[in-house]
């Protein structure tokens, strides 16, 4: 029986990374402060739904995480935890 187009490989792979990015999500979120949080959910509801959904990239979008990296990096007080530990 021939794949249709929602349950070839690539679109299981697609399902199966946008599940494990929300019960990550789900499992940290109580740790993450109000901003971060948002911005974490927005990336799995947003971005990746979107990136499951249309096929259009090759690869799931991380702008949006990576500008959580840029202000972490720029934040005294993430700076300081994270040389800390």
């Amino acid at each position: 029986m021939p794949l249709n187009e929602r349950n070839d490989p690539e679109m299981s792979y697609r399902r199966g990374y946008q599940d494990g990015a929300s019960d990550t999500l789900h499992a940290v979120e109580q740790f993450l402060d109000p901003a971060t949080r948002d911005v974490v959910r927005a990336w799995v509801d947003q971005d990746i739904n979107g990136w499951r959904l249309k096929a259009m990239l090759g690869h799931p979008p991380t702008w949006r995480v990576a500008r959580l990296r840029a202000q972490a990096s720029t934040s005294p007080t993430i700076a300081a935890e994270n040389r800390d530990s």
